[in-house]
């Protein structure tokens, strides 16, 4: 049983770090910020859904970043962290 207990725990940890290594990376300077719709736009023409905890005005236009991603069913970027000075 301690076994099968510790095989368990060591595949759920590599199924979550397997997660985290599906996210991609984009870095720009902001283009857009539409607050209403919690989104902002790179320079790469890209526009990201920013994460629902961040307040978008606190980001600027011109404002370099870089952003953790993945696309969802839907085809939109959800942004799951947004850093500046990329």
């Amino acid at each position: 049983m301690k076994k099968l207990m510790i095989t368990a725990s060591a595949a759920a940890l590599l199924a979550a770090s397997s997660f985290a290594a599906l996210a991609d990376e984009a870095t720009g300077a902001i283009t857009s910020i539409d607050t209403q719709a919690g989104t902002v736009t790179l320079d790469d023409g890209n526009t990201y859904m920013l994460p629902q905890d961040m307040n978008a005005a606190q980001l600027q236009v011109g404002e370099k970043v870089k952003i953790e991603f993945q696309q969802d069913n839907a085809g939109q970027l959800q942004a799951s962290s947004v850093q500046p000075g990329a």
